[in-house]
């Protein structure tokens, strides 16, 4: 029996070390900004379940064009990603310095224009897979601190080098 209770203890010290290498234990910064440039998408549209497997299909040939496009994952949400259960609306790609590079068969390019006002959750450090779980909670509770309006249509999440990740939520 002791054992057990020594394993437990040796498996909890793992998982909330491995938690804080992902950078878990990081706090994201939270802005309030009005977008002074466009942002260039190259990538695909969807709308279906967010379960499906043709949406994490898109994930995978985004993270495949990365190499040949240069860019940072992106993806734009045009409707809740943490509400919308049954379905959701998406632009999944990368996002990209210009519009002048050839793009993949089935890719193509959407631009975000200048000047939407944003709330801005920024993360260093954090996996790309860790990171939208702290960002979004701290965008919606800035927005609830200060008394904004999301939306409701326009979530874009950026995962670049360095495990550098940021989500815009439009604000009114």
């Amino acid at each position: 029996m002791r054992y057990v209770f020594l394993a437990i203890i040796l498996l909890t010290v793992l998982a909330a070390g491995f938690y804080a290498y992902l950078g878990g234990t990081r706090t994201p910064t939270v802005t309030l900004e009005t977008t002074a440039a466009p942002v260039y998408l190259a990538g695909q549209a969807f709308r279906g379940p967010p379960n499906s497997e043709a949406f994490g299909q898109l994930f995978r040939q985004a993270k495949d064009a990365q190499a040949r496009l240069r860019g940072d994952l992106a993806n734009l949400y045009l409707r809740s990603p943490e509400t919308a259960r049954d379905t959701i609306q998406a632009f999944i790609g990368l996002a990209v310095a210009d519009t002048a590079q050839a793009l993949p068969a089935g890719f193509r390019y959407r631009v975000v224009p200048a000047g939407r006002r944003v709330l801005a959750a920024r993360l260093r450090g954090v996996s790309y897979l860790m990171a939208p779980n702290k960002l979004y909670p701290a965008a919606f509770d800035a927005i609830k601190e200060q008394k904004l309006t999301p939306t409701g249509n326009f979530y874009l999440e950026k995962f670049g080098a360095d495990d550098a990740s940021e989500v815009w939520v439009g604000v009114k």
